[in-house]
């Protein structure tokens, strides 16, 4: 199941204002699948689904930033 995963990113807007990146994912059900086996779950709502996707993007940018992406700022 973990091969056939689409994930597609669309509709990407930036606010220079606000410095705010919005953009829309469009997920098959194999990759909906996923995230239920992850969460042990096969009742989500797609609400719940999302919620969980967005979860687990916040997780992947923290895991990769203290990687090697972690910014040194010395005052």
């Amino acid at each position: 199941m973990l091969t056939n995963q689409k994930i597609d990113v669309g509709d990407v807007e930036y606010s220079r204002l606000s410095h705010v990146l919005r953009f829309s994912i469009a997920a098959n059900s194999d990759a909906i699948r996923t995230i239920e086996d992850i969460c042990n779950r096969q009742d989500m709502s797609v609400e719940e689904i999302a919620q969980e996707m967005g979860k687990l993007l916040h997780q992947a940018i923290l895991t990769n930033y203290s990687r090697g992406g972690l910014r040194r700022k010395y005052d």
